[in-house]
């Protein structure tokens, strides 16, 4: 009975040693005779002195591998998970690593882990340091050496971060793979325009515009048979180009890259500096997304979607007569719950005009252009060079994507001929042939909208006659244009808006230098009288965008 109780008891008393071993990186783990192989070698020759030279019944546990993982996400990794199940299933009572820093590398996640192996009487090993937590000292010096590890990790991120801007200033692409791009294989930092990737982000840029969300934009991207960005990276892994995903297209529609500039963050904000590469996106469309995107944020409402009321001279068309600033759609309703929708100077100059009487007065006058054949002539012949310059832009797209169907019907027959014969891979078979299949009908309905687009384009040569003809009918036209077509009617015919005090000012198209045309209002009271007023009754309204 005696010598039962001192096996036991000696028996309780053995080493269950787990082994923790880890490397930053995926390229350090792949590595068969890298850090991992060399940490672990150290350890088992530590245990087996322990136990062979010293005389300490010392055993190996377990293994637990830490690959690709940063010490400062070391303790919430998988492999400290199960490490953690061991110790309180008491199959570990040890552990034991080559430095404190291949444990983790934050303070406050050492102190908690000492604290983890205080609870359930668990020893701790570093080979390095040679520590002992049985003491308080030992304590103390792991404490303070773990605080330096800390520190060593923070001036590490640091300097990381201080090249990354050095680069950014420098106009240098800091890495990743960018949709529209490749990265130039002879200058690290450079990008090379993807030729079928420009178009599909300039599609991507155009539709927001046009639909004015980005949850629309993705879906029309991914019905058009447009696909994220395929890749192999260095290490050999291949990543697919799947369907996009709201915050890809969102990243996409937001990022300076496109127009060939780098953000800078700034105590005022991001500063822009050139980049090393051209852009692919043209400024001018990259700034009226932005300006959409910013006023959709504001307003918590699609400035492109059905309202009850159409600003139609809004988004940089309407300026101030007396201060220039730009003016802009407002509503708002009066203490007898009257709701008024009027444009109002944004630089806050006070100039505040009815919306139906602006928009009137700017419809009178395209109507009465109906009586200047040599105007009409002017804006005719300017309205189709503008759509003939869109032909080469809309062939070009349905090229891209007639070329991506032809490589999924490679993809499909490649399968077939490869895999189809044998029968364990069937599952896959069709899985690839299915999702093949889905892609081929996304890509056959982006063709065939473009096709239709370029039909009409090419039979859509507006002849003088008939644009007087439309004229002389504007009112009724417009009442069954969509608010963004009646957007794009004034946006075709007019430069710009100019509202004064006592008169309207419209800048025409007609080739080189726009036709000034002046509205004088009619006298106080009519319909064109003084601009700057609102009923008495709206004289407290605030904007409500």
């Amino acid at each position: 009975m005696v010598a039962m109780k001192a096996n036991r008891r000696e028996r309780e008393d053995v080493r269950k040693v787990g082994l923790v071993v880890r490397v930053s990186t995926d390229m350090q783990a792949a590595n068969p005779e890298g850090s991992l192989v060399t940490q672990l070698q150290r350890l088992r020759q530590q245990v087996a002195y322990k136990r062979d030279t010293i005389g300490e019944p010392w055993e190996e546990a377990a293994v637990y591998e830490l690959r690709g993982v940063s010490g400062k996400d070391s303790v919430r990794s998988p492999e400290f998970l199960r490490l953690f199940e061991d110790i309180r299933a008491g199959r570990v009572n040890t552990i034991i690593c080559t430095a404190l820093s291949r444990l983790c590398r934050s303070l406050r996640d050492f102190l908690d882990l000492l604290e983890v192996l205080d609870e359930h009487g668990v020893e701790f090993c570093s080979l390095k340091e040679q520590f002992d937590t049985t003491t308080p000292h030992g304590r103390l010096i792991m404490t303070i050496l773990m605080a330096l590890a800390q520190f060593e990790r923070e001036q590490t991120s640091e300097r990381t971060h201080d090249a990354v801007v050095a680069r950014t200033e420098r106009g240098l692409w800091n890495g990743g793979r960018l949709f529209g791009f490749d990265l130039d294989p002879d200058r690290k930092g450079y990008l090379l325009p993807n030729n079928a990737e420009v178009i599909g982000v300039n599609f991507a840029f155009e539709t927001y515009l046009d639909v004015g969300s980005v949850a629309a934009t993705v879906e029309r991207m991914n019905r058009a048979g447009y696909r994220a960005k395929s890749f192999t990276s260095r290490r050999g892994k291949t990543h697919t180009g799947g369907e996009f995903a709201f915050s890809t297209v969102h990243q996409m529609l937001k990022n300076v890259a496109y127009i060939g500039k780098r953000a800078i963050p700034g105590p005022d904000g991001p500063l822009l500096v050139d980049a090393v590469w051209s852009g692919i996106v043209d400024p001018d469309l990259f700034e009226r997304v932005q300006a959409l995107m910013a006023g959709n944020a504001r307003s918590g409402h699609n400035a492109v979607s059905h309202i009850s009321h159409t600003y139609v001279l809004s988004g940089g068309l309407t300026i101030c007569g007396r201060c220039g600033g730009a003016i802009e759609g407002r509503s708002g309703v009066s203490h007898l719950g009257k709701k008024y929708c009027y444009y109002v100077c944004r630089s806050g100059c006070g100039m505040r005009v009815p919306a139906d009487h602006l928009e009137g007065a700017v419809l009178g006058r395209l109507r009465a252009l109906a009586a200047d054949p040599a105007t009409v002539e002017t804006l005719t012949a300017q309205t189709n060079r503008r759509l003939a310059r869109d032909l080469p832009k809309l062939r070009k797209q349905r090229e891209a994507l007639t070329k991506q169907l032809s490589k999924v019907a490679a993809d499909a027959d490649r399968v077939l001929t490869e895999w189809s014969a044998v029968p364990t891979v069937r599952a896959f078979v069709e899985d690839r042939l299915g999702a093949l299949s889905a892609r081929r009908d996304d890509l056959h309905n982006g063709i065939a909208d473009l096709e239709r687009q370029i039909v009409e384009i090419e039979s859509a040569t507006a002849a003088a006659r008939t644009v007087c003809e439309a004229l002389r009918h504007v009112d009724e036209v417009y009442e069954c244009l969509r608010p963004h077509e009646r957007k794009e009617l004034f946006k075709l015919l007019l430069r710009r808006v100019e509202v004064g005090d006592r008169q309207i000012t419209l800048e025409i198209y007609a080739g080189a230098a726009p036709n000034a045309v002046q509205e004088k209002p009619r006298p106080s009271g009519s319909r064109f009288g003084p601009l700057d007023w609102l009923p008495d009754e709206d004289s407290n309204l605030e904007p409500s965008g």
